[in-house]
């Protein structure tokens, strides 16, 4: 599994980005799953409804199931790293990428600069892959336009390392093509 993070400022184009990206991505054979961060949080448990009721008695977690998609959620007890998440609950995905904040320093990073919105790099070099501009930037890293979707879907195909999990060998890493 390869994990990317798309940050940048709220404005900047990560999710048109990353659906544009997923569409590529997928279109290649790839199976996508994207981790949104919600600075402002989420509400899927609505007071009343079942979920709702089994967390107030206490769970940790819990999972709703339809005929066409499932959902878990799990409560925070403390920080838990992007990676992690990933892991745990896409880890049979080929890539995960992650919208928005991303602190772990393991995970190579994207950064978006706009005109007018976000003009300067805050990634760390060491953790930066590559930048998506509107402007001219002078960096000794790849630099993509917003139109460069394939480009950048090349770049996260080929050159995003996986992250390495203890007791994942080389040949389990290793997927057969999509058809």
């Amino acid at each position: 599994m390869k994990i990317l993070a798309v940050v940048g400022p709220g404005g900047s184009g990560k999710t048109t980005l990353i659906e544009r990206l997923v569409a590529e991505l997928r279109k290649r054979g790839l199976s996508v799953a994207v981790i949104k961060h919600c600075s402002r949080g989420f509400d899927i448990d609505h007071p009343g409804k079942d979920s709702w009721r089994f967390r107030g008695a206490g769970a940790n977690g819990v999972g709703l199931v339809s005929p066409g998609e499932a959902v878990t959620v799990r409560w925070k007890t403390g920080e838990s790293g992007d990676a992690g998440l990933a892991a745990a609950s896409f880890g049979d995905m080929d890539v995960v990428l992650i919208e928005g904040r991303c602190i772990d320093r393991d995970i190579p990073k994207l950064e978006l600069l706009r005109k007018g919105v976000a003009e300067e790099l805050t990634t760390p070099l060491a953790e930066l892959v590559g930048v998506v501009s509107d402007f001219e930037v002078k960096l000794e890293k790849p630099i993509f336009g917003f139109p460069d979707i394939k480009e950048i879907a090349d770049l996260v195909e080929r050159k995003t390392p996986e992250p390495t999990r203890p007791g994942r060998t080389a040949a389990r890493r290793k997927r057969k093509p999509r058809k």
